[in-house]
């Protein structure tokens, strides 16, 4: 406990690690530091452990991070992320990057101030993240060996500050959610991100894209029965009500550890393998082709091989999976409907007692709108072409995608070919697609060839 500060050495590396203090505690005024590359180096990541349960795996520890972002044409910026970390074992299971991103100057600093205030800083004294404790008798902080809670506590040992009421995807053995509430995934280059929300009659995940947001997943108690909150216990997630009576549960096998929302939008219940050494789900909420974007943006899932095709549409651009017409004067748009898919994507109200012409209006007349699904005199409408999987004729729901008319017609290919060949498969497909072409372009070629030998003739 005597070591009050440290400073890591200015030799880097792609990764390091540094265990700084190997305690539960992190006393009033210590402070740790990581010192900044001077240039950007790609992949770089640091690690100065500050806290560590020293018990057998998986142990919970806590470190200050550093860690190389790219923008990767996602509209950011590049630099070095400063980071407060709870792991399990390898495990990610807390971050500060929840609450606020932080690029400091220089260093990244982790310090408990005299006052009880904890935060990251840079070299310059620029705080990235805090505590708001200040004044409050904080006197250190405190990680909970058996549940990974970090607390910050004063002299009675009372609770100042604690990560359990911050979650960011991952939910520990322990923990409590209060309705209204919800876990959330990072945001990728697309700018989606993934929600899992607990509201006062279901649990619900979406898919949130710019300014709209669309559900694939839900999970209600019987009887329409309101939720208080939820705690993940060791046999699965637990659901009660106001006067704290278990009104349903989402059953696990093995030892739960914690829940979490994977970075492709499934929730998982996961346990502790001691045979292999690493945590394993022992339930997933979806399958596959059940995903959001299981295959990507104007991607379609064929449940019966896990294969994905994809849309060939026009005017997709690489960061933008959604389709604008707007302010293109030149572009005439018509829907095109993709025959033998659905959506498990559903918006939040749609439109009802449509017919399935005043649906497809409304889309044309939405320059933002990439996509219509109906359904039963009910019009969704989506800003973005995902969460398509293959399904069977004549389900009486159909789904189409907005494109150019000009493009419907390529060098002499008819409209219902180009239907036809719409959808383009992985590399069966591909050589099926390419095989269609290079006949194409063979029947093309001959034809041009028989005109141009008859021309001499008809001199």
């Amino acid at each position: 406990m005597g070591l009050h500060s440290f400073l890591l050495p200015s030799l880097f590396s792609s990764f390091f690690i540094i265990a700084a203090l190997s305690t539960l505690d992190f006393p009033l005024g210590a402070q740790v530091t990581i010192p900044i590359p001077s240039a950007f180096e790609s992949g770089f990541k640091g690690r100065a452990f500050v806290l560590d349960a020293r018990r057998a795996p998986p142990n919970f520890r806590v470190a200050l991070s550093v860690e190389a972002i790219s923008s990767g044409g996602g509209g950011g910026s590049s630099g070095y992320l400063c980071s407060l970390v709870v792991f399990l074992k390898e495990t990610k299971v807390w971050t500060s990057d929840y609450a606020a991103k932080f690029l400091p100057a220089k260093s990244c600093v982790l310090k408990l101030t005299e006052n009880g205030d904890l935060r990251l800083t840079d070299s310059v004294g620029k705080i990235g993240w805090r505590t708001l404790t200040s004044g409050r008798g904080v006197k250190e902080l405190h990680l909970q060996k058996d549940t990974g809670n970090l607390i910050l506590r004063d002299a009675e040992n009372k609770t100042k500050w604690q990560s359990f009421d911050y979650p960011g995807s991952v939910l520990l053995r322990g923990q409590r959610l209060n309705t209204p509430a919800r876990l959330t995934t990072f945001p990728t280059d697309f700018s989606v991100y993934y929600s899992l929300e607990l509201q006062q009659g279901k649990l619900v995940t979406y898919l949130n894209w710019r300014d709209k947001k669309y559900s694939y997943w839900k999970f209600s108690p019987r009887g329409d029965r309101n939720i208080s909150f939820a705690q993940l216990g060791w046999r699965g997630l637990k659901l009660f009500d106001r006067n704290s009576r278990k009104i349903a549960q989402i059953l696990a096998g093995g030892s739960v550890r914690f829940l979490s929302l994977g970075s492709k939008g499934n929730l998982g219940l996961y346990y502790y393998s001691t045979a292999r050494g690493k945590f394993e789900a022992s339930f997933k909420a979806l399958r596959f082709c059940d995903l959001p974007l299981s295959c990507g943006p104007c991607g379609v899932c064929s449940s019966s091989t896990n294969t994905c095709k994809y849309l060939q549409l026009s005017r997709m651009e690489k960061n933008n999976i959604g389709t604008s017409f707007c302010g293109d004067s030149a572009s005439e748009v018509v829907m095109e409907e993709i025959k033998g898919v659905d959506t498990v994507l559903r918006p939040p109200f749609p439109k009802a007692n449509l017919s399935l012409e005043e649906c497809l209006g409304s889309c044309l007349e939405d320059c933002s709108c990439a996509a219509a699904f109906y359904m039963e005199r009910e019009c969704f409408l989506y800003k973005l072409v995902g969460g398509l999987r293959e399904v069977e004729n004549g389900s009486g729901f159909s789904y189409w995608v907005k494109i150019q008319k000009e493009k419907i017609r390529v060098h002499g290919v008819s409209s219902s070919l180009l239907t036809k060949i719409l959808i383009l498969g992985g590399v069966i497909d591909g050589v099926a697609l390419f095989v269609i072409m290079w006949g194409l372009l063979y029947y093309f070629c001959k034809i041009h060839k028989k005109t141009d030998n008859s021309e001499p003739n008809n001199n």
